[in-house]
């Protein structure tokens, strides 16, 4: 009888562990000035491209310049006052392309 298994019970053995939830991205809005091989300015992409992905080594801030679609409200609005940490970094982005402060 110990062989026989009840309908409905697990046992270690037959029991599978779930996999883990793969995190989905959940898309971002870049806020940045376009830079040619980084992202372009209010785009929103899926996955943060690999060009932008180097220049987190450069300029960390500018993980700053990609943010959720429901934020973007705040960021236009420190961009347009120009301050807050969007405007900061919106400007330290400036250096890769080039250009001078905002």
């Amino acid at each position: 009888m110990e062989d026989k298994k009840q309908a409905g019970t697990a046992t270690k053995d037959t029991v599978k562990k779930a996999a883990p939830a793969k995190k989905v991205q959940e898309p971002l809005m870049y806020v940045g000035p376009t830079i040619p091989g980084i992202a372009t300015q209010n785009v929103v992409y899926t996955e943060i491209p690999a060009g932008a992905q180097v220049a987190f080594e450069k300029i960390p801030e500018m993980k700053n310049l990609f943010i959720s679609v429901l934020d973007y409200p705040l960021a236009d609005r420190m961009l347009r006052e120009k301050k807050g940490y969007v405007f900061s970094a919106f400007n330290k982005a400036l250096t890769l392309k080039g250009g001078t402060k905002a």
